[in-house]
């Protein structure tokens, strides 16, 4: 049915119109759309082999990232604001749907449970990536089932995102329900067409890997290596263009449009940022630490800047690298003997897969460097050995032990006595030591104690010296 529809809405004729209307590479994306669609698949398998099998690995690298990534799911949660409208679904009208807590766990989970959550929890609908490592899964051997095992890993980010689509979308759902039925409808027709309008949300504002949901940029080979991790900033700006435009040409309601606008490129933007660089830890700094305030404010900002340029697809995503770049370069000018030479180490940034693995072996290299014949046999978790280890197989064969490692450090770090209850809580949610300041803190101690141990030597020198003059 849908193939005979589209053959008789798209004729030679009407693609004819389309492309004097609206030019040749409307055409073609229009055209490569459909074949994505009518195949299910955003990639086209097959071709060069060599080329198909690099490009297995690199995703891979993704889905090593992904690997029990607690952050990614905490951060997933925040996206369950996006049904909040101006009009049945307000933030009042919202709130008193979640007061209504046994008709909200009931919606919830007729939601979390629907056949369309379920199949998006398969994770074929989820994200490009994600998409694709469901497919590699399917084949023989190592590859294979490294690939099933990556595309296990995406269980938290699953949950989390059926978590926040459910907890989001039941308020929207029945306030939807309710308009339908004041409007005349059946209960049954205003609960059917109220999850129809809920999936069309959902499509539009979470993340998606729909073949009519993404652009040619992120269907194509660049886009596997340039655009991983950009689903969800392109979606927003695809929201946001498209209410500018909207807004522009006078459809809809103004009001409607410039808050979709202000949401999605600066409040979602920056609630997203200020959680993945643990901005939340400066409620818990002391109060001199001035530096470190700036730093983290600098860090959100830059996110925030970097989300709406990778949103744009290729040609953002090369100024985000270049940025870096100069960035870099800046921040060791101030340096008595700047390194320039690292620098150029941050234009691997352009794709992230690739700067992943390239981060891997950097991490190796330094963590190498502090590998001794006393230490390399130790049994700690924070033995140099083990971690370059881990990172060398890591980006390798994208098997995710450094993942594993880094989720047994931090549990390590989340039960020592050092740890406080709000850097417990989040080392377990998936943030570092660094982000939360515990290594600074070590580093600080350590620093004392060598000052101290310092002095106890000058005095224990000036004793000796004295008591030998003495009975000399």
């Amino acid at each position: 049915v849908w193939q005979n529809n589209v053959d008789q809405i798209f004729t030679k004729e009407n693609l004819n119109k389309l492309e004097a209307a609206y030019g040749k590479n409307y055409r073609v994306n229009l055209e490569k759309t459909l074949e994505r669609m009518k195949t299910g698949m955003n990639r086209k398998w097959g071709g060069n082999k060599t080329l198909q099998a690099y490009l297995d690995w690199v995703n891979g690298s993704v889905g090593a990232i992904m690997f029990l990534n607690t952050r990614s799911a905490v951060l997933q949660t925040i996206s369950n604001v996006n049904y909040i409208n101006f009009k049945d679904n307000n933030p009042l009208l919202a709130a008193k749907a979640y007061a209504n807590q046994p008709q909200f766990w009931k919606d919830f989970k007729t939601i979390f449970n629907s056949d369309y959550l379920r199949e998006r929890r398969g994770g074929n609908q989820i994200n490009v990536n994600e998409n694709e490592l469901a497919k590699a899964a399917e084949k023989d051997g190592v590859q294979g089932t490294i690939s099933l095992l990556l595309n296990k890993g995406f269980i938290f980010t699953k949950i989390a995102d059926s978590f926040a689509i459910a907890s989001g979308g039941a308020p929207m759902y029945r306030n939807r329900i309710n308009t339908y039925v004041k409007q005349g409808l059946s209960q049954k027709e205003a609960e059917d067409k109220a999850f129809l309008d809920f999936k069309a949300i959902t499509e539009e504002t979470q993340q998606s890997s729909r073949p009519d949901r993404i652009s040619e940029q992120q269907a194509s080979n660049a886009g596997r290596l340039f655009l991983a991790f950009a689903n969800t900033p392109m979606q927003y700006n695809r929201i946001i263009k498209r209410s500018a435009q909207d807004l522009v040409d006078g459809r809809g309601d103004p009001k409607e449009k410039v808050s979709k606008i202000i949401y999605y490129s600066t409040i979602q933007n920056l609630i997203f940022n200020a959680m993945q660089k643990a901005l939340f830890a400066l409620a818990f700094a002391g109060e001199d630490e001035d530096e470190k305030e700036i730093e983290k404010y600098s860090q959100v900002a830059e996110g925030m800047a970097d989300s709406l340029l990778r949103g744009s697809g290729l040609t953002g995503n090369a100024v985000v690298a270049i940025k870096n770049v100069a960035v870099d370069i800046a921040k060791r000018a101030g340096n008595p003997r700047p390194n320039f030479q690292d620098a150029i180490w941050k234009a691997a940034t352009i794709s992230p897969p690739l700067n992943n693995k390239v981060s891997k072996g950097r991490g190796a290299g330094y963590s190498l460097g502090y590998v001794t014949p006393e230490n390399i046999f130790e049994p700690k978790l924070d033995n140099p050995a083990l971690s370059a280890g881990a990172n060398i197989i890591s980006a390798a064969t994208n098997f995710p032990l450094d993942r594993a490692l880094r989720k047994a450090q931090n549990i390590e770090a989340a039960m020592s006595d050092e740890a406080e209850w709000w850097q417990t809580t989040a080392l377990l949610m998936g943030w570092g030591t660094w982000e939360l300041g515990m290594q600074e803190k070590k580093s600080d101690k350590k620093e004392k104690t060598q000052k101290v141990k310092s002095i106890f030597d000058k005095s224990q020198n000036i004793f000796d010296r004295k008591k030998n003059k003495l009975f000399d």
